[in-house]
């Protein structure tokens, strides 16, 4: 067990109550590391409040304990006190999107290099493919056995924020571990289809929308796509039914690095990057105040569509023509 963790265990021991959170427009690594999170503090006779600022996205919905996550404002029983909060896969306090009341210890477990460190307790390993990795090696530090809900969560974590393990931060021992999983009786197709085999057919003609307003750049090295608003009421969509379009692009045997843009609202963007290999599109992100991984990252931008199209296809690039990048 390394110190760090060592760390975690001891702290975790100390409280008896728990607020769980994460970033909003939860994913599955979000989603799946808190649900797991709260299984492990089942597991010890601790209790905790999982308090998210988005409801769960409908291809998360299958998750075992899904129904333990809670929206601001819907709590119920009249307010939930804890002693110690714990967030997962979370960069900043704001990135929660929740208002939240002071608490005199937290924990902050995260797999991305641009965190904030705001806890009293920071747990930070981007050499960790993800959050529900991290998760992983807490519950085996703590004994806790591998049952098929917690397993199922955890692989699903890992599954998700790998790109089905064909990111680069695809690792032997995230494999190792997602191997351990499936031993305790996760099923991997049934996850797998669960999350990538099911859409709605408001969430098909979105993504028709999505690809039909694909444009390439000269060269046909990066790709944009752009999802209004309007778009997003005309199909009764949310933002989260959007995930994944992103990747369409990279497809396409040129496109290096591809782009997404969806409107929030008038000038306001949420704009996600992904790249094949060699274009480091966290930096690109960081670069505007976001984060992410070396090929998949994202960030909030205000601005008219033309505007911050021109800035980000700048610094994209001034990427592609430098001659140290590797790959």
């Amino acid at each position: 067990m390394s110190d760090i963790i060592k760390e975690v265990v001891d702290w975790i021991k100390k409280h008896r109550s728990f607020l769980i959170t994460s970033h909003e427009a939860g994913d599955g690594d979000s989603i799946g590391s808190q649900i797991a999170m709260s299984f492990i503090l089942e597991k010890m006779q601790k209790s905790s409040l999982i308090l998210n600022k988005d409801p769960v996205p409908n291809t998360y919905k299958f998750l075992p304990g899904a129904e333990r996550i809670k929206i601001q404002g819907d709590e119920g029983g009249g307010g939930v006190e804890y002693e110690a909060a714990i967030f997962l896969d979370c960069g900043s306090l704001e990135r929660t999107g929740l208002s939240l009341p002071p608490v005199s210890s937290c924990l902050n477990i995260d797999h991305h290099l641009n965190n904030d460190r705001f806890c009293q307790l920071n747990w930070i390993d981007p050499y960790m493919s993800s959050t529900a990795e991290m998760v992983y090696l807490l519950a085996d530090a703590l004994s806790i056995p591998l049952e098929p809900a917690l397993g199922s969560n955890l692989y699903t974590g890992i599954l998700t924020d790998t790109g089905c393990f064909t990111y680069s931060n695809t690792t032997p021992r995230g494999l190792r571990i997602a191997a351990d999983l499936i031993e305790s009786g996760v099923d991997p197709s049934s996850i797998a289809n669960q999350v990538y085999g099911r859409k709605s057919v408001a969430q098909l003609l979105l993504l028709g929308a999505a690809l039909s307003s694909l444009t390439l750049t000269e060269d046909e090295r990066i790709a944009f796509i752009l999802l209004k608003e309007e778009v997003f009421k005309k199909y009764e969509t949310t933002q989260a039914d959007a995930e994944g379009v992103v990747n369409y692009p990279l497809t396409i045997d040129s496109v290096e690095v591809s782009v997404l843009f969806k409107e929030i609202s008038e000038d306001f963007f949420k704009v996600s990057f992904r790249s094949k290999g060699r274009v480091n599109v966290a930096a690109i992100a960081e670069s505007f105040g976001g984060g992410g991984h070396h090929n998949a990252a994202g960030v909030k931008m205000r601005g008219s569509y033309s505007l911050i199209r021109e800035q980000i296809l700048d610094s994209i690039c001034r990427q592609l023509a430098n001659p140290l990048l590797s790959g």
